[in-house]
């Protein structure tokens, strides 16, 4: 603004300056006079539009080039995004791994595991089993012998004299086979004598 006015002064004086010079020459002087004036603000006129317009385009490129930073910086966020989501991505999957793995590895123990219960049961059976038939073989039950061993005896050998007692007289107990036992494997109850 300054720069107008100061450039307009000046251009005043100067036409100011050549009136009395040329007013000697017949009044023409005073025409060239004003018309310099003219002249010169036409010219500052016209430097004003080309300021004008440089400062116009010097606005726009500011503009643009921020413009183009602010559309850099918004693909340069773009990308952080994806490179972001992209990690994102990856350590999901390798959670996803690590969990599908330990499920495994407990599965896997939990399978062992019920193996080796199982394995041990079917040991317990067999041994309850066992235990079972050592003690149905043992059983005396009424209408079974028990397993004794014979001996060959020569007549010869056995004293005639001697008599055997086939009923017993004194006041003895006699053993009684009211006591019983469950065997759970056949689920049965027999009756056995008490002392054994």
């Amino acid at each position: 603004m300054f720069k107008i006015l100061s450039v307009s002064l000046i251009s005043a004086a100067v036409a100011l300056a050549a009136i009395p010079q040329q007013a000697s020459a017949g009044g023409r002087g005073i025409a060239l006079g004003v018309g310099l004036g003219l002249g010169a603000a036409a010219l500052m006129h016209s430097a004003h539009k080309s300021r004008r317009a440089s400062q116009r385009r010097a606005i726009a490129r500011r503009r643009a080039a921020q413009r183009h930073a602010a559309a850099r910086r918004k693909a340069l966020a773009r990308k952080r995004q994806a490179a972001y989501a992209r990690k994102a991505a990856i350590a999901k999957k390798k959670k996803q791994a690590r969990v599908a793995a330990i499920a495994a590895k407990k599965r896997q123990a939990a399978k062992r595991a019920a193996i080796a219960k199982q394995r041990q049961l079917a040991r317990q059976a067999e041994a309850t089993r066992q235990n079972e038939q050592e003690l149905v073989a043992n059983v005396e039950l009424p209408g079974k012998k028990p397993a004794t061993k014979t001996f060959n005896v020569a007549e010869a050998d056995i004293e005639e004299d001697y008599e055997l007692d086939t009923y017993s007289t004194s006041d003895e107990p006699v053993q009684k086979l009211d006591c019983k036992r469950f065997i759970p494997s056949a689920g049965l109850t027999i009756t056995v004598p008490c002392g054994n």
